[in-house]
């Protein structure tokens, strides 16, 4: 009995080291149904930028200067879509025969629903240092089925 209750105790200790960690930097006005965050790392020439979008596909990112013109990412690397839901239908028949033989034949279809809206992993972004200026910069994002955040990214 006791390696049981090890085990259980293992497992639940170890389940609470999955719950993921936000990022530490919030949107001003946090949109509805995500909670999306943000952090940097200055590189030689480039800023990257990593943003935790709840799980939702980012749609649309760009930094807004002072003098209010944007600019937009170098690069973006999106993570992989998740397995979403979806919805099967399936057929089967089957029977006995005299001897105890079984037979059995089968039809499925499944149909994906709401394929490439949800993400595995944070999305990240490159932006030239020398279209930005420094820091600090304001982060305009739109991640699916939210509405428009702005995040600043302060200087360090």
């Amino acid at each position: 009995m006791r390696p049981r209750l090890s085990l259980a105790a293992l497992v639940i200790a170890l389940g609470g080291c999955a719950t993921a960690v936000s990022l530490p930097y919030k949107p001003e006005s946090p949109p509805a149904g995500a909670a999306i965050s943000a952090d940097y790392t200055l590189l030689a020439d480039r800023l990257r930028v990593e943003i935790d979008t709840s799980g939702y596909r980012l749609e649309d990112a760009q930094i807004v200067k002072v003098d209010q013109k944007t600019v937009r990412p170098q690069t973006i690397e999106q993570p992989p879509v998740a397995g979403g839901s979806s919805s099967g239908i399936g057929i089967g028949i089957g029977g006995a025969t005299g001897g105890g033989v079984g037979v059995g034949t089968g039809v499925g279809v499944n149909i994906p629903m709401g394929a490439g809206t949800r993400v595995q992993g944070n999305t990240i972004l490159y932006f030239a240092i020398d279209q930005i200026g420094p820091a600090p910069w304001r982060l305009s994002v739109k991640v699916a089925q939210t509405n428009p955040a702005v995040i600043v990214l302060p200087a360090r």
